[in-house]
């Protein structure tokens, strides 16, 4: 009897050493780090610039994460794109904002986006225009998601783009930047 009682005590301190190690290792906090854009999961292109988190870990360490991003000024305009994505079959990103509130939470000068249009769809992806009041820019964003998964989504990505100021975007500009934001 008092071998199996050292027995279960130490299955059970093991057990708890064990979860205990692993939620100390998990990594639940978003940090930014620059990378070469070629080791983007977004296929970038001349004059933007590429970041990435860490993986975040989750829900007991099930849920994993990460987020990219690819971003900067050329003769277009303002160009951000942004791609957040789970990293195993267990995991998965959920939609619980319209696509304006997305859009703002996204865009570094979001708390200055105004004057949403309704939503509108192209090909798989929501998007409406805005009006960033602090850079006096015309701008319209995209969300597009991935495969369902598990009652959410294996990816999101969005984009957003901003005329220079004092002109404005065509819906035929949007088309082309919508269509030329790819994962790789």
């Amino acid at each position: 009897m008092r071998v199996v009682n050292r027995l279960a005590l130490f299955v059970s301190c093991l057990t708890l050493s064990l979860a205990w190690a692993g939620a100390a290792s998990a990594q639940t906090t978003y940090s930014w780090s620059d990378i070469d854009c070629k080791q983007s999961r977004i296929a970038s292109w001349p004059g933007l610039k590429c970041k990435a988190t860490n993986v975040v870990t989750t829900e007991g360490n099930i849920g994993s994460f990460r987020r990219w991003s690819a971003f900067g000024t050329t003769n277009e305009g303002y160009i951000h794109i942004f791609l957040w994505e789970a990293q195993n079959a267990f995991s998965y990103i959920t939609l619980d904002e319209t696509t304006a509130d997305f859009l703002k939470w996204m865009y570094e000068n979001g708390q200055f986006a105004g004057q949403f249009s309704p939503v509108a769809r192209y090909h798989e992806a929501d998007y409406s225009t805005f009006r960033d009041s602090k850079q006096a820019q015309s701008c319209a964003g995209f969300r597009r998601t991935g495969k369902q998964r598990r009652g959410g989504y294996e990816w999101i990505v969005g984009g957003i783009l901003c005329a220079p100021a004092g002109r404005n975007l065509t819906d035929d500009q949007f088309a082309q930047f919508i269509d030329r934001v790819r994962l790789q």
